[in-house]
């Protein structure tokens, strides 16, 4: 068993005369789904995926932004059980809802798959983050058993769930590719409204882990430039993963 160490971050300055405006930094609430409106049109194959995605981006802060993985871990377990999604939570654990109860957003979801939701396991891997508690092997059997359960098949987050779960022994060449694979698939699909987006972007530029962006660049441009660049790099680590 490992404990990971959190590295000093700088305390976040208050102005005297916007109150609120700390209160904005240090609450997490969820942007992506917060009202069960936010599940209309969609399938419970999509809620799963995004589900995964966004675990998977929670095991990479872990160890590029512990003290915020730690708060958002923290966050996420704030209503002590997965029953239903709530304004006040995070995007991840109203994720987690939809798919512990999926019957009740039935009439909302655009399709049911296949999935099973093993929220005793979820709620055990968030606590190793609140604790500080890394145990490699724990984790890499988590994730592969997350992916089976929620019926993940895109390429690119099964690559991704191979690095994530053994994070520690990954390349720079591995922690660079996955950065910017990802980056540029929380900005499809609304994903950019996640409360996890702004922060891992923020995270994997000053880490500069993805490549520096181009001034004047529009969104558009750079998600098409990163998705060929991350097909590059990807086709490469599957090659050697394969």
């Amino acid at each position: 068993m490992q404990k990971l160490k959190n590295k000093p971050t700088n305390k976040i300055k208050v102005k005297k005369n916007n109150m609120f405006e700390f209160l904005r930094e240090e609450l997490t609430e969820a942007k992506y789904m917060r009202t069960p409106r936010d599940t209309v049109g969609r399938s419970e194959d999509n809620i799963a995926q995004g589900f995964f995605e966004h675990l998977l981006v929670l095991q990479q802060m872990r160890f590029e932004n512990p003290s915020w993985a730690k708060k958002y871990a923290k966050d996420t377990l704030r209503f002590m059980n997965f029953s239903n999604v709530k304004t006040g939570a995070t995007d991840l654990h109203n994720m987690a809802a939809i798919l512990n109860n999926p019957s009740k957003f039935s009439d909302k979801l655009g399709g049911m798959g296949d999935v099973y939701f093993d929220e005793l396991s979820f709620k055990r891997y968030l606590r190793n983050i609140v604790n500080n508690k890394y145990v490699p092997g724990q984790d890499r059997a988590y994730f592969l058993k997350a992916q089976k359960n929620l019926g993940i098949k895109n390429s690119l987050l099964k690559q991704a769930r191979r690095i994530m779960g053994d994070y520690g022994a990954s390349s720079p060449t591995e922690r660079s590719s996955v950065s910017m694979r990802l980056a540029n698939s929380f900005r499809q699909d609304s994903k950019y409204r996640s409360d996890l987006f702004k922060p891992y972007a923020s995270t994997v530029k000053n880490k500069k882990l993805v490549p520096v962006e181009k001034k004047g660049m529009g969104l558009a441009a750079k998600t098409a430039i990163g998705m060929v660049g991350g097909f590059g790099i990807g086709y490469a680590i599957g090659r050697k993963l394969g």
